[in-house]
């Protein structure tokens, strides 16, 4: 059977600027080295690179794969010890491109086989990767097309025939309502919760049978003029956005420089510099009230949230036993709300051009959606108990 590939159109675009990016791969994050390249680096003979490697790589204990069997260590600024001055490489340098480990070598991209189709995008934490993502004035389009042989080693997912068809429904679903521009970002994503709502009324097995007609109906109401109406009884909860907005901004430890910079600017104002905002929550819904039309109002900000929701869901939600549909969409608004709290914390500090969204959003991809404990901890935040999941991630989406 012929293997297919599909790919946003952006992917083919990006090339790596090395030295010149203004947040290098390189730091802030652990970095993994598979099993093979590791023992390679341990037997490296080459007089000029061989005693650096012995050095600086070390056994991963906490891995959990032969992805992470060893890791890079790390200098006191966080940035990987086989760097030089002018942040390059010294194993490309001196060793060529085929010598970098896994991780080195597949990074900002993200691949995936599902049954005979190749998928392939990149990940918003890599600054240019996320400007070749973001900022698409008219979205995300995809590529489909006939696969060559991979370069890159692919994560391997099975689907059975009923899965897989309920996985594409819903995803060009999501997708469908997210880059349909008649309604803001969140109602888009208030939409997509009611379909979820339904799905998780239903049995599993009448879920795979009973989505595409679903998609039937939920689909004409993004370009319904009335949708709004079907909200209009929803109101924000400031308290759980304010826990959210303390463990986020002011609680969470990050590793980036660059986060720890934009994370600390939020929901700075001088007329509230003798409360505390993470404390105080008539103060901190006053902000936010005082903010949020800015926030709605500007394009280039729900510009940047539909195309990062977008390829979050392209390259993120895959339908298998550890992760179905609906755990995917409490997943998705965590994310969402999140970024959303630090861009309206910052619109009295920033400029909110592209760079600076930009910026935003590449800071909190590499801070926050590569730290395991991260997304689970803000999910539990917003735990009430007799909700469910869906119930949760839809009041929370409500500002």
């Amino acid at each position: 059977m012929q293997k297919t590939e599909l790919k946003p159109s952006y992917y083919d675009q990006f090339t790596c600027i090395g030295g010149a990016c203004e947040d290098t791969c390189c730091a802030g994050w652990r970095i993994d080295i598979d099993k093979k390249s590791y023992q390679k680096y341990k037997n490296e003979k080459n007089p000029e690179i061989k005693d650096a490697l012995k050095k600086n790589i070390q056994r991963n204990r906490q891995g959990q794969n032969d992805l992470q069997y060893g890791k890079f260590k790390l200098d006191p600024d966080g940035k990987c010890t086989m760097l030089d001055e002018e942040n390059l490489c010294t194993i490309q340098k001196t060793l060529g491109e085929k010598a970098l480990c896994h991780t080195c070598t597949i990074y900002p991209r993200q691949n995936i086989q599902i049954n005979q189709t190749f998928e392939k995008s990149l990940d918003t934490s890599c600054p240019e990767a996320a400007r070749l993502i973001l900022l698409n004035k008219n979205g995300i389009d995809f590529i489909e097309d006939e696969a060559d042989i991979p370069t890159f080693s692919f994560n391997y997912l099975e689907q059975q025939d009923e899965i897989r068809d309920y996985f594409w429904v819903n995803r060009m679903f999501m997708i469908q309502v997210l880059q349909n521009r008649t309604h803001p970002i969140e109602l888009r994503l208030l939409l997509i919760g009611l379909y979820m709502k339904k799905l998780e009324s239903l049995p599993l097995k009448a879920r795979y049978k009973q989505a595409e007609k679903l998609v039937a109906t939920y689909l004409p109401l993004a370009s319904d003029p009335e949708l709004p109406e079907m909200f209009k009884e929803f109101k924000p909860n400031y308290v759980k956005h304010q826990q959210l907005a303390k463990y986020f901004l002011k609680s969470f430890v990050a590793y980036s420089e660059r986060f720890r910079l934009v994370a600390g600017l939020a929901f700075e104002e001088k007329d509230l510099q003798k409360t505390d905002i993470f404390e105080n929550t008539q103060t901190f819904e006053s902000f936010i009230k005082k903010y949020r039309p800015i926030y709605k109002n500007h394009e280039e900000i729900q510009m940047v949230l539909e195309n990062y929701l977008v390829n979050l869901i392209f390259s993120s939600y895959h339908e298998k036993k550890s992760q179905d549909v609906l755990a995917f969409f409490s997943y998705l608004t965590i994310q969402f709300v999140l970024l959303r709290l630090l861009i309206i914390g910052n619109i009295n500090k920033l400029q909110m051009n592209e760079d600076d969204l930009v910026t935003m959003i590449q800071a909190f991809s590499k801070a926050g959606m590569h730290n395991n404990h991260y997304i689970p901890t803000s999910l539990e935040l917003i735990s009430l108990t007799g909700y469910s999941k869906i119930s949760q991630a839809i009041h929370i989406l409500v500002l």
